[in-house]
């Protein structure tokens, strides 16, 4: 089958965006004792892909043909059979997302708002507890995700990675979508870097507040330096 265009800018720069946010957040949280100053930045990448994953459920709904999630094979039935397909044959070839990976995204996409709300408190200490526990089940399904990717390009002989860069896979030609779309991609670009640069302005590393550009909420990051200071003279005390 020729190559056919299956994937527009928009959705390839919302996956390498998401991609780098998590990879941030998750890197960062993982590595970095919470009372550090460095911490802080664990949750504003956190903040970064909540931002891209508002921008997803809007592609969701009115972006391209393989972006809407209707069109996403999620049915039960048709995930139980695709995932016995690819342990013991090669599995049928989709022209968007087939129905792993398409529940992969489906799980992230529920998982980062629990990771959101649970790390910034909302719920209270009860839901906060959990936050540990909703980033291991995002790191266990990221990796099977991955794991997935490799199994279907040694098993299919198709880089289907390399589509996110390129946005071509293997396929029919009435399976392509119509436009590239390169003026909306640009735009996301444009748009998303203003909005993160702007989030980055409002970053008080001082106070470990940080406000939300065209929100208005302003949410804190972690402990400020006055409070540490104030814990460390107790402990002298003590």
């Amino acid at each position: 089958m020729n190559k056919i265009l299956v994937w527009d800018l928009p959705a390839r720069v919302f996956h390498w965006a998401f991609a780098a946010s998590l990879t941030a957040a998750i890197g960062i949280g993982f590595l970095v004792d919470e009372e550090q100053p460095l911490f802080q930045l664990h949750m504003i990448a956190g903040i970064v892909a909540m931002f891209w994953l508002v921008v997803r459920f809007v592609m969701g709904v009115v972006g391209s043909r393989y972006s809407r999630f209707s069109s996403y094979p999620v049915r039960p039935s048709e995930v139980v059979s695709y995932l016995i397909s690819a342990a013991v044959s090669k599995t049928r070839l989709y022209a968007g997302n087939n129905p792993g990976s398409a529940m992969a995204a489906v799980l992230m996409f529920l998982l980062v708002p629990a990771l959101f709300l649970s790390g910034i408190g909302y719920g209270g200490e009860a839901i906060e507890e959990l936050h540990e526990a909703f980033a291991w089940a995002l790191l266990v399904v990221i990796a099977l995700h991955l794991a997935g990717l490799a199994w279907h390009t040694f098993r299919h002989r198709e880089n289907i990675s390399l589509a996110m860069i390129t946005g071509k896979k293997a396929g029919k030609p009435e399976d392509a979508i119509a436009s590239a779309h390169h003026v909306w991609g640009v735009l996301l670009l444009f748009g998303a870097g203003l909005w993160i640069a702007a989030l980055f302005a409002n970053h008080d590393s001082t106070s470990a507040t940080v406000n939300i550009p065209g929100i208005g909420a302003t949410l804190q990051l972690g402990e400020n330096e006055s409070h540490r200071s104030t814990k460390g003279h107790d402990r002298e005390d003590d």
